[in-house]
Formats: C-alpha cells, sequence, structure tokens
C-alpha cells in the first residue's frame, strides 16, 4: 500500500493563497474565542503582522503568521489561513 500525499504544485503550503495578499507590515484580522466568568463569545481581534512562517505539522507545511495583538503584550501566531487584510484606516 503506497502513502498518499496531499502535496501539489498548486497548493504548496496550508495557507500559501494568502501569501499574496498578505506581507510583514499589514494590519490583519481575524476572529477567536474570548472567554471570560460570565461569558463566551467569538469575537474579531486586529492586529500588526510581523512575520509569515513555515512550520511542519503532521508531514505537512502550514503557513503561520507572528502577529503583535493591538493592546497586547504578547505576539500571537495565528495560521495564515485564518487571517484577512483589515479594511479599517483610522
Amino acid at each position: 500500500m503506497t502513502k498518499k500525499i496531499f502535496k501539489t504544485p498548486k497548493n504548496r503550503a496550508l495557507g500559501h493563497s494568502k501569501v499574496t495578499n498578505l506581507t510583514p507590515g499589514d494590519i490583519v484580522t481575524w476572529k477567536s474565542w474570548s472567554i471570560d466568568l460570565l461569558s463566551e463569545s467569538f469575537e474579531e481581534k486586529e492586529g500588526l503582522l510581523l512575520e509569515i512562517l513555515e512550520e511542519n505539522r503532521l508531514e505537512n507545511i502550514v503557513l503561520v503568521a507572528k502577529i503583535m495583538p493591538f493592546g497586547a503584550a504578547e505576539y500571537e501566531f495565528i495560521p495564515l489561513f485564518s487571517l484577512k487584510k483589515s479594511q479599517n484606516r483610522d
């Protein structure tokens, strides 16, 4: 039995289609769970895209963004396919 791999030249890495639209320095948005003592909600977050990294996960390459969320003190790593460029210009 041969091992099947889902890599094709058209789709080199998960998130590759987003690379052409996003560059470091862009303001990006993504959705994330926000949980506190009283409720949990799905909210949109915004931050500055610092770097795009490649990670190997389960024998596949996944593109991950290093982001500094606005109002946060630490970086976050978000899969590139979860991001979109922010439309806010303020």
